[in-house]
């Protein structure tokens, strides 16, 4: 599907049902949900666009998933964030398709029991929840970290080969090793847990379609019980211990906070780095103002996160009948907010549509917002940075040597391969 101009025939779209009385919108929902369609053109910023424009809360049913509302524009997606009480994460949060089971089940192997996650929980009990891993993200604690993810950078590039696929040789090591090293995993088992994260994600993604959640499963459970039976004070040693209100977490949101942290602590900063290496080999002229002006790269980590917006939706339930975006939202009803669209939005950013690595300001929602914004904000913006500052200098030359390709994922959306090659100062 190439990008649609607003003089292109809308007669090939799906028409969809709708509330009486709502425009159609000449988009194909399918196009919003489906994690093949994503795996083969990447974002959908072409159809987010026309959203935002003519119809920035507009309702869907695509065949086989649940009907959702769409909320597309920057200030929707933070009016949404900021209210919990009105817009629930107490519901599923991604858009699963009708017949996939529950995390629950299909990953812990749990049926008939709902489980408490840093995802799908609402205030109080969110911050408490959240309170069990976040002193290993502090700022302090980060900075005492920063050496290590520097010396990390400079293990990886100074390995690196020539020719390469940047995500399976560099981007998707680097937050993997720091991650690993703050939760407490080996390092002869990282190669497993990528494989493992790989597949949880790419569930849909023909390369990695193979079921192994028994298997991550499985070994999480053995990482919990180890530490169960001789406590240790990293990050598994404390969620295998913790107690909330008195009482210990149970096996099952155990299983379920390890599992989040360990994705969320590698596969999106893997999609940014890879997604922003991309960006700089198209937008030379950022690359080389990178190299005038080093003291950019901390603004070029804000812009790449903007640009690549990894996570793609998460969903709301609306506890009440209220109105968004002009339109009347119902009790129950589902609401997927799509933070890429937020981040390309023409009323917020300046030429949204250009990677600029001096973006200032740049209040992008890459993170999320309000109770949910994301725990390891600082630790993935320092891994971003700090590759950047170590391989900018010793960059002399870099070229595409084959076709990017993106992982088949409506959840996290980044590329899976970046093949390149490229000239290192070693």
């Amino acid at each position: 599907m190439g990008n649609l101009t607003d003089t292109e025939p809308l007669l090939r779209w799906v028409k969809f049902s709708k509330p009486d009385g709502m425009d159609e919108s000449p988009v194909d929902p399918l196009d919003l949900v489906d994690p093949a369609r994503y795996g083969l053109f990447g974002q959908p910023h072409d159809l987010w666009t026309r959203l935002r424009r003519e119809s920035p809360v507009q309702w869907f049913d695509p065949p086989g998933y649940p009907s959702f509302w769409a909320v597309t524009r920057h200030a929707d997606v933070k009016a949404v964030s900021a209210d919990p009480a009105l817009f629930s994460s107490r519901t599923r949060v991604t858009l699963a398709p009708l017949h996939a089971r529950p995390v629950e089940e299909s990953f812990a192997g749990v049926t008939g029991r709902a489980s408490r996650t840093l995802l799908s929980t609402d205030p109080p009990e969110h911050r408490d929840y959240r309170n069990l891993a976040l002193p290993y993200f502090r700022p302090k604690v980060l900075r005492a970290l920063e050496e290590r993810v520097r010396e990390i950078s400079r293990e990886l590039l100074d390995q690196a080969p020539e020719r390469l696929d940047f995500i399976t040789d560099v981007a998707a090591w680097h937050p993997l090793r720091m991650i690993s090293e703050i939760i407490g995993l080996s390092r002869e088992h990282e190669g497993l847990v990528l494989r493992l994260t790989n597949e949880f994600v790419g569930i849909a993604d023909t390369e990695f379609a193979r079921d192994s959640r028994a298997e991550f499963a499985g070994y999480l459970r053995r990482l919990i019980a180890d530490r169960r039976a001789a406590p240790t004070d990293d990050l598994v040693g404390v969620l295998a211990n913790a107690r909330l209100n008195g009482e210990p977490l149970s096996d099952l949101d155990t299983l379920l906070y390890l599992l989040i942290i360990v994705i969320a602590g590698h596969d999106t900063t893997r999609s940014a780095l890879g997604g922003g290496l991309l960006a700089l080999l198209r937008h030379p002229e950022q690359l080389a103002l990178l190299r005038e002006r080093p003291e950019l790269c901390g603004a070029a980590a804000d812009e790449i996160v903007r640009w690549t917006s990894p996570v793609v939706h998460f969903v709301r339930k609306a506890t009440a009948d209220c109105e968004l975006g002009g339109r009347e939202i119902r009790a129950g009803d589902r609401l997927a907010l799509f933070y890429p669209s937020a981040n390309r939005d023409e009323e917020v950013f300046e030429d949204p549509f250009d990677f600029r690595v001096d973006r200032d300001p740049n209040p992008h929602l890459g993170w999320g917002f309000g109770e949910h914004y994301c725990l390891g904000a600082r630790l993935a913006h320092m891994e971003i940075r700090v590759m950047l500052e170590e391989l900018i200098p010793r960059l002399r030359s870099v070229d595409l040597a084959g076709e990017p390709s993106w992982m088949g994922s409506g959840i996290i959306c980044g590329l899976k391969h970046l093949p390149i090659r490229w000239t290192l100062d070693r």
